[in-house]
């Protein structure tokens, strides 16, 4: 059974953007608006987090609060862990500032799927690959903090010691800005 409750809605944005030239992808404009004003679209999130690296003032204009990486290049599951800690909801829904593809419904289906008795859940592609893009119950910030203080930084890692239910979506919902190119679509 689907279980509709709030969510906090967390951005990571703290990448190095090296295939970027070291840009801070969140800033980089697509179809004329930043990359952020994307995954930032219309949502029923109580609240929106951001964790970046840098530029923290530009983003405050597209989140609630802004979180800033404490020690800086620890990767996604130190962001995903200070997005948990942050947010104010039972849950939260991660996606990565670069998802391009179809940022609507990768949070519909992430808003829809979510069930009663489930603690995270991830997206993957038609072959099995996970995404960046999550639902995590709060309850597993301990576990969370545990992995990346024990030096934890693959996120695959992190899902299956959380025991992540996956959920299949095409290919082209978890499409992302990783490269220059990406853009040209």
């Amino acid at each position: 059974m689907n279980a509709t409750r709030a969510y906090s809605l967390g951005i990571l944005a703290g990448g190095q953007g090296r295939r970027w030239r070291g840009r801070d992808k969140g800033l980089i404009a697509f179809n004329g608006k930043p990359l952020l004003a994307g995954v930032c679209a219309a949502t029923l999130a109580t609240e929106r987090l951001v964790c970046c690296r840098n530029n923290p003032r530009f983003y405050q204009h597209y989140a609630d609060r802004v979180l800033c990486e404490v020690a800086p290049d620890l990767g996604p599951c130190a962001g995903i862990t200070a997005l948990l800690y942050a947010a104010t909801t039972p849950d939260i829904i991660i996606l990565p500032v670069d998802l391009i593809g179809a940022p609507l419904q990768v949070i519909e289906t992430l808003e829809t799927q979510w069930q009663q008795d489930d603690l995270a859940i991830v997206l993957t592609d038609s072959s099995g690959r996970h995404s960046p893009c999550l639902r995590l119950s709060t309850q597993l910030l301990d576990d969370c903090v545990a992995f990346v203080d024990s030096g934890g930084v693959k996120l695959k890692a992190l899902l299956t010691s959380l025991n992540a239910r996956a959920i299949s979506v095409p290919d082209e919902w978890l499409a992302n800005a990783n490269t220059p190119e990406a853009l040209s679509i």
